[in-house]
Formats: C-alpha cells, sequence, structure tokens
C-alpha cells in the first residue's frame, strides 16, 4: 500500500468519525425538541387507545361428531351446496374445513340474521355496559325501543344492513382455525358484548348442527321413500338385498339425527362468557406511539440540520 492510499484512507476515516460526532451533537442539540415531538406522540397514542371500545373474545373448541352409521360426508354435502363450496368425501380434518368455510359463507349468515337481535348486535353495537349488562346500540343507527334502523344512507344503499355489507362486520367477527392432525376446530366471536359473543357462538354452532340435522332427516326420508317403492317392484332377491342394506342405513342416519343434539359439531370445550377483554392493548399502543414519536422526532431533526447546512455549503 502506497503513502497516497494510505492517506486517502485516513481521510475517509477521520470524515466519517467527524460525521458520527455531528450527528450525535445534532441529536444532543436539538434534545428539547425531540423530547416534546416524542412527548406530543406519547399523548396522542394515549387518547388514541382511550378512543377504542373494548373487544371481547368468546371461543369454543368442537370436533366432527364420529360417523357411528350415519354418512356425513353427505350431510356436510348438502350444507356446503348452501354455501357454494364442493365437499368431497375425506377425512376428519377435510370434514373440519369444510364446516368452516361452510360457517363462513353468506347464505349461513343471511340464515343467522332472521333471529332477533343478530344484525343490530352487529351493525349498531357501540359499547357494552357493564352496570346493567347489556348493549348500548349506537342512536344514529339503529333505534332498539322500536327495533328500527333509522342509519342515514346513501339512496343506493338500503336503510337496513344487507347481508354483503354484514358479511364485512362477520369476517371481522367470527374467526377459525382448524389443530392439525387432530381436525378439532376452534371457532371465536370477537364483540363489544361479552355476552352477545358468548351467544352468538352458541347460535353459530346449534344452527350448523340443527341445519344439517334437518337436511339429513330430510334426504333420508326421500330415500326411504324411493326405496320401499323400489322394494315393491323387483322380486330378484339380490336386488332386494342391496335395497334391504341402503335402507338399514338410511334408517342408521335418522336414529344418530334425532337421538344427537350435536350431531356434526361435538363440543369439547363449550363457548364461555368472556371476563377480560381481548383488545385493544392500550400498553402496547402507548409505547409504539411514544417509539414511533422518538423516531419521528429525531429524523425530523436530523434532516432539517443537513438540509439546511446543505443549503450553506451550497451559498
Amino acid at each position: 500500500m502506497n503513502n497516497l492510499e494510505k492517506t486517502k484512507k485516513e481521510i475517509s476515516f477521520t470524515e466519517n468519525e467527524i460525521d458520527i460526532k455531528e450527528f450525535f451533537h445534532v441529536i444532543w442539540t436539538n434534545r428539547i425538541q425531540i423530547i416534546i415531538i416524542t412527548i406530543a406522540f406519547a399523548f396522542l397514542s394515549l387518547f388514541y387507545s382511550l378512543s377504542l371500545t373494548n373487544m371481547y373474545r368468546s371461543e369454543s373448541l368442537s370436533q366432527i361428531a364420529g360417523s357411528s352409521g350415519q354418512d356425513f360426508s353427505n350431510s356436510i354435502s348438502t350444507l356446503a351446496d348452501m354455501a357454494g363450496i364442493s365437499a368431497p368425501k375425506s377425512d376428519q380434518e377435510t370434514k373440519a374445513y369444510v364446516v368452516m368455510e361452510v360457517v363462513s359463507s353468506r347464505a349461513f349468515l343471511k340464515h343467522l340474521m332472521t333471529f332477533d337481535d343478530v344484525l343490530p348486535s352487529l351493525m349498531a353495537a357501540k359499547e357494552f355496559d357493564w352496570a346493567n349488562q347489556k348493549l348500548i346500540f349506537d342512536k344514529t343507527k339503529y333505534d332498539p325501543t322500536k327495533k328500527k334502523w333509522i342509519r342515514k344512507v346513501n339512496p343506493m344503499v338500503s336503510q337496513i344492513p344487507s347481508v354483503q355489507e354484514t358479511y364485512v362486520k362477520y369476517k371481522q367477527a367470527v374467526g377459525f382455525s382448524v389443530v392439525e392432525r387432530t381436525g378439532f376446530i376452534r371457532i371465536s366471536i370477537k364483540h363489544q358484548s361479552p355476552i352477545f359473543a358468548k351467544e352468538f357462538l352458541d347460535l353459530i354452532i346449534g344452527e350448523v348442527n340443527t341445519l344439517l340435522r334437518k337436511n339429513d332427516l330430510q334426504e333420508s326420508t326421500e330415500a326411504l321413500t324411493f326405496l320401499k317403492n323400489e322394494m315393491s317392484k323387483t322380486s330378484l332377491l339380490e336386488i332386494r338385498s342391496s335395497i334391504n342394506d341402503v335402507i338399514e342405513s338410511q334408517l342408521k342416519t335418522q336414529m344418530m339425527a334425532k337421538v344427537r343434539e350435536d350431531y356434526v359439531l361435538k363440543l369439547i370445550e363449550p363457548p364461555f362468557y368472556p371476563e377480560v377483554k381481548f383488545s385493544p392493548n392500550r400498553p402496547l399502543i402507548s409505547i409504539l406511539g411514544t417509539l414511533l414519536g422518538l423516531m419521528a422526532g429525531t429524523i425530523f431533526v436530523v434532516v432539517r440540520f443537513y438540509v439546511f447546512y446543505q443549503e450553506r455549503k451550497d451559498n
């Protein structure tokens, strides 16, 4: 290495050292401004976190009920058709995913909206009154006394929320996950009211079982009627034996549908009333806001200094 290259490296190192010193000097000189900006961000993040409504989450853990004589692939396929999805015959985990898709469908939401207070609780909820243990509605949207929608909307939008509009809120409220290897389904509801969260989750699980049970009963009844008619038309022993086997299968399906309430979703951990809020995490929001303010203040004073420094240098 010649002396010229050595001298250039020493100069470069010296300049970098000066730049680092200058950088910290700028920060220290403008520390008051950085502190003010940080405090401002801290207060803004605190006010923002306090403005957020408390959300509560109720959860349940279910498993796909055993076949025990009934053909669940037909059961799930029937309700899956209502959701517009295909349901091939598969194992427990795949069936769990199919049920999950059914529950998250617009068709299933449309059915749930026929129950009292479901639509207002999803679309007009404001906050939960712990003292009176009731949900407070946004009175600019919905009048709970008259049970009437009063929200102001564009002429192209219905005053009563549609299925498509409600579906956005529904997807935000409902959470799904399937436990790998076991096929267990974890369903959760997040809402301003802990009472509605639990009761709505009960409703979802109950209606899945009820709809599938009704569908299976109707299908098996129609199948039995058809098979008995066919039985009377033939005298061949082989055909009659085959028809008897199918009739026996359909009778088992009817039996299980009539005696089991947990027809498809068998609860392992039932829904519960949440006592502690799920969100927002106000301390975390405040901390992140404060750190963001510190970064913003530092960047502001450094950029301002070097912009002015470059202007002075150019002049």
